[in-house]
């Protein structure tokens, strides 16, 4: 079979997201979760896999209550130089507005910080240079599927947003 003009824009196996915050793809087909409830993020699309890419895709599963970026676990508050969309897709395919789970997501810095709390499907747009996280997941009832778009840059920086300062 004559190997295909467009296959080099598909990707086929996610890269895992290491707590150094780099990009790694498994030698094995099997990819470990990082908890019980949290597949941890996968890069599914980035320059890494498709040269010409300009933004970076990432999903996860989230399926029990887990907070993350909290008491340092996994990502702590952070903000980019570019735009982040995160969306929260319920899995039910009777009621998909149903997200499965109440989410609490923080965001903003100081007297403007605010936490957003919601249980159905949704998305959150984050401008360049907008804290956000922690995410406090609860009352999971079935698996929730995330994904975070960053559609203006071809790689992922993340400056901590704490008097430690910098960056990962």
């Amino acid at each position: 079979m004559a190997k295909s003009k467009y296959e080099k824009y598909v990707v086929r196996k996610p890269a895992i997201v290491t707590d150094a915050y780099t990009d790694v793809v498994p030698e094995t087909d099997e990819i470990p979760n990082r908890s019980p409830a949290d597949t941890g993020p996968r890069v599914i699309f980035s320059k890494d896999f498709v040269n010409e890419a300009n933004s970076i895709v990432e999903y996860g599963i989230i399926s029990g209550d887990i907070a993350i970026g909290a008491d340092n676990y996994v990502t702590e508050p952070h903000k980019h130089n570019y735009e982040e969309i995160f969306l929260f897709l319920g899995t039910d395919p009777k009621d998909t507005r149903d997200l499965g789970a109440e989410v609490e997501f923080w965001i903003g810095e100081g007297k403007d910080r605010e936490k957003i709390i919601f249980n159905t499907s949704s998305s959150i747009y984050v401008p360049p240079g907008v804290v956000h996280f922690p995410q406090y997941w609860r009352k999971v009832t079935r698996p929730v599927i995330t994904v975070v778009i960053m559609p203006t840059t071809g790689k992922r920086v993340l400056e901590i947003a704490s008097s430690k300062g910098g960056k990962k």
